[in-house]
């Protein structure tokens, strides 16, 4: 008769010193993963709103700029575009606005350096019917207009 022997010991297919995950990486893992994505949501949230901020400023800049350019136009006594310059004259000044870069820059007496204007892509300077018409087409495609007329209507062109 034949003994048979039972065992209570578990067998394995593989050797006894095959790495396995455990419960406790699997948690320091998903853990790990949490975290990065939970820093990960601010950061897109403040990439989309400096898109935003950008284009406000952008609207901003804009106002202060067709304002200046108005007062300007208003008291100087002669305009002229010369080469898709802006020349204005005032007195004994000669005020320039020309496209520098991508910006937009003043200039009186064809010295100096004052950027009025940041982010342009085009521009453009027209006199119609005696009045000075100013589109500027910035680096997203927004397109802005002001037109402005002398203060006094002295039959030039101001």
């Amino acid at each position: 008769m034949k003994k048979i022997h039972y065992s209570l010991k578990p067998k394995f297919v593989g050797p006894l010193n095959e790495k396995a995950f455990t419960l406790i990486e699997v948690l320091i893992a998903f853990s790990i993963f949490t975290t990065i994505i939970f820093f990960m949501t601010p950061v897109f949230q403040i990439i989309l709103t400096n898109k935003d901020t950008e284009a406000s400023l952008q609207a901003m800049e804009w106002e202060v700029f067709s304002s200046q350019i108005k007062k300007e136009i208003r008291q100087s006594t002669r305009a002229e575009v010369i080469s898709g310059r802006l020349i204005l004259t005032k007195d004994t000044e000669t005020i320039q606005y020309e496209k520098y870069g991508t910006n937009l820059r003043r200039r009186v007496n064809s010295t100096g350096h004052e950027i009025i204007l940041q982010n342009v892509s085009q521009y453009s300077f027209t006199i119609i019917n005696n009045a000075v018409k100013t589109i500027v087409t910035d680096l997203w495609g927004k397109e802005y207009s002001v037109t402005a007329f002398p203060l006094v209507n002295s039959g030039t062109v101001p």
